[in-house]
């Protein structure tokens, strides 16, 4: 068990693995590059190393990340610093004082031909972001012995409006339409389901790749078409579309959905389906 955690980047995920840990009983301090005490900018490897040293944490889980896909392919160089050489920065820190590290990648480092990726399947990214994500996984791998690296992909009600699940929510809120692509196939966790189970992974004693993920597969626009049917919304709005007619800077990949099996035999939580997520947050928020 750890009982000092140190979060990285405290945005949607970090935070609700932030309040997942305080929930459950463990010291746990969470920091931001920009907005929150304290901070701490992975760029700048003596920036870890002051808040480790502070807090001497026995796990360090990093969540920080640049996102913005289609802004990373035009100028990828930040990305790289935060997502690849970031990572390499806190894989030190942790070696240096003997900290298990969770890393937080992605499910975009496939390259969308297959699906259902298994952790020892080769990743093969087709964009900057993704390319800079697996540099980062490389560099935590080859530093560090006691590691997870952890692919995913989420959803959730997020509390500032922002990421797909709101983006949705507005849009058919608001009653605008909708393009949700059919070839974009995904199955991504609720956010909290997530936290849950990488709470779960702090009492494990499991060192190496895993990937967190849904038992149900969608495409966006199944995706997006669930959502209203189960929020009584209307579907109509909705047109079926495909990726290759989105004016997109960067290539996605079509299917990065991720076999779940090795998770179901080490951790007892189970993937939550987006239905009994959906019919919940419904009795619980109004719109």
């Amino acid at each position: 068990m750890s009982d000092k955690i140190l979060i990285i980047g405290k945005g949607f995920l970090g935070g609700t693995i932030f309040s997942t840990c305080q929930n459950a009983g463990i010291n746990v301090l969470g920091t931001h590059y920009n907005k929150s005490i304290p901070i701490v900018d992975i760029t700048n490897i003596n920036s870890i190393e002051k808040v480790v040293s502070a807090f001497r944490p026995d796990l360090i889980i990093n969540c920080a990340a640049l996102t913005n896909i289609d802004q990373i392919e035009s100028n990828p160089k930040r990305a790289y610093a935060i997502n690849a050489y970031g990572a390499k920065n806190i894989a030190e820190i942790s070696r240096q004082n003997k900290i298990k590290m969770i890393h937080i990648s992605t499910d975009s480092i496939f390259d969308g031909i297959k699906g259902m990726y298994c952790e020892d399947d080769i990743p093969n990214p087709i964009n900057e972001y993704a390319k800079s994500k697996k540099m980062g996984e490389d560099f935590v791998k080859e530093i560090l012995d006691t590691h997870i690296i952890i692919r995913t992909n989420f959803y959730g009600y997020n509390s500032e409006g922002k990421f797909l699940f709101n983006w949705i929510l507005k849009k058919i809120n608001e009653k605008q339409r909708i393009i949700g692509f059919s070839d974009i196939i995904f199955n991504p966790l609720e956010i909290r389901n997530l936290a849950d189970m990488i709470n779960e992974l702090v009492y494990k004693d499991f060192n190496g790749i895993l990937h967190l993920s849904s038992n149900e597969i969608f495409s966006k626009y199944e995706f997006i078409i669930e959502i209203a049917k189960m929020l009584n919304f209307d579907i109509d709005l909705i047109t079926k579309g495909s990726i290759k007619n989105a004016n997109f800077t960067a290539n996605r990949p079509l299917n990065t959905s991720l076999s779940n099996q090795l998770a179901k035999k080490i951790l007892k939580t189970q993937p939550l389906s987006l239905k009994n997520w959906l019919e919940d947050f419904d009795r619980t928020n109004s719109r």
